[in-house]
């Protein structure tokens, strides 16, 4: 009996999970079998909540290709011992053979977890992990699909931003609030803001460093003396010596089914510090999700090497491969998919490496810029209609 094919996305969106979606729809068509699609995430699969996607018009697989956000749904289910069962009964009403998980750390693990329910149940189910997160927390693979252009538009709007923050003849501070809960690649990208004609931004501060209060301000006054500007850029997962995140001084934590902590409101405390001791004149942008669905500026290497392994997700899967997840290996041509077990990425998170970190200037070393550059470069083509990027989804 021929056996179809699942796939689902979960966590985070990105402006190019699609695209993987992309790979995987179209590589699948080779192989003249039945795709589906979960809706939501794993919780679609739980719910019977299925898309038939083997016979999507063309227009509409192009269009997937340059959307942006989760075009299937996503999710943030942990799974339960009970939920297993569940899934392998959908698995067999829809004759599911190969099943392809769209995610990050949490989503690899999974991933994993069901890989090895199958094996233990001896049920011939094969499970890969595709990889996404803006983050680009993920181990054992050079990038992760969607930092690139999150990245691209961190920097872009740093840029832009900074020519605005410098109109009036006025001391200010300007602090931009970044997405990255324990990894500092995004609020990193800021520093690929900074060229021959904008100095922005002056600080970079980043989660692997222990934020201390006395530090920081004594790094605004000195900027802002020789400046008359300051222009800072902020990672959300900034922690102090107890480890606890710094935003927590104003707000009490929360927390998500995965005991990871709702993050946002570092640039409010940031504020709050300048406010008490140096001056009132400061403003706080907080990207939050446009970071990671701003499409119409997604990075077209970004954009390609998700399509690659999606693509690469079904080719390893139809001959055989399981349990791992794709990786991505940089050559010298460029960017080539590879392997990983998913035990060695499930629940795993990759730091920005110390060694880029230069301390003394909150800043970061020039093999932290040279390593982020290649990842933004060339732009989508994303399809306009009346002025307006065309795009689609199919919840």
């Amino acid at each position: 009996m021929k056996k179809n094919l699942i796939f689902a996305q979960s966590g985070g969106p990105t402006s190019v999970i699609n695209a993987s979606c992309y790979g995987i729809i179209s590589e699948a068509k080779k192989y003249g079998i039945k795709i589906f699609a979960a809706k939501y995430g794993i919780e679609g699969i739980l719910k019977d909540h299925l898309i038939d996607m083997t016979d999507i018009d063309e227009n509409d697989l192009n269009l997937l290709k340059f959307s942006p956000s989760a075009a299937f749904g996503s999710c943030r289910y942990k799974l339960k011992d009970e939920d297993f069962e569940k899934i392998s009964e959908t698995f067999d009403k829809y004759q599911i053979g190969y099943f392809l998980y769209i995610g990050g750390n949490d989503s690899m693990d999974t991933a994993h977890r069901l890989s090895e329910y199958m094996k233990k149940t001896g049920r011939d189910i094969s499970v890969i992990g595709v990889p996404k997160t803006i983050d680009n927390d993920l181990t054992n693979t050079h990038f992760c699909p969607g930092y690139g252009s999150a990245a691209k538009f961190i920097a872009t709007n740093v840029k832009e931003m900074a020519f605005d923050a410098e109109v009036y003849d006025k001391n200010a501070v300007t602090i931009v609030e970044v997405m990255g809960r324990d990894s500092g690649f995004l609020a990193a990208a800021g520093a690929l803001a900074r060229d021959e004609v904008i100095d922005s931004p002056h600080l970079i501060y980043l989660p692997e460093v222990t934020f201390e209060e006395d530090a920081f301000l004594s790094d605004v006054e000195r900027v802002l003396k020789k400046k008359d500007k300051v222009f800072i850029v902020a990672s959300e997962g900034l922690k102090d010596k107890d480890g606890k995140y710094a935003h927590e001084h104003l707000r009490e934590a929360k927390a998500d089914v995965f005991g990871n902590i709702q993050m946002g409101g570092v640039g409010r405390y940031l504020e709050h510090l300048v406010k008490q001791d140096i001056t009132k004149r400061i403003k706080v942008i907080e990207l939050s999700i446009i970071q990671r669905c701003a499409a119409h500026s997604a990075s077209r290497v970004d954009n390609e090497v998700a399509v690659m392994v999606g693509k690469a997700g079904v080719d390893k899967i139809m001959n055989g491969i399981n349990d791992i997840m794709i990786s991505i290996e940089k050559t010298d041509k460029g960017f080539e998919p590879g392997t990983v077990p998913l035990s060695q990425v499930a629940n795993h998170t990759k730091p920005f490496p110390k060694e880029w970190i230069d301390n003394k200037n909150r800043w970061v070393t020039q093999e932290a810029i040279d390593y982020m550059l290649p990842l933004i470069q060339g732009q989508a083509e994303v399809p306009y209609v009346n002025g307006l990027p065309k795009y689609i989804r199919f919840i």
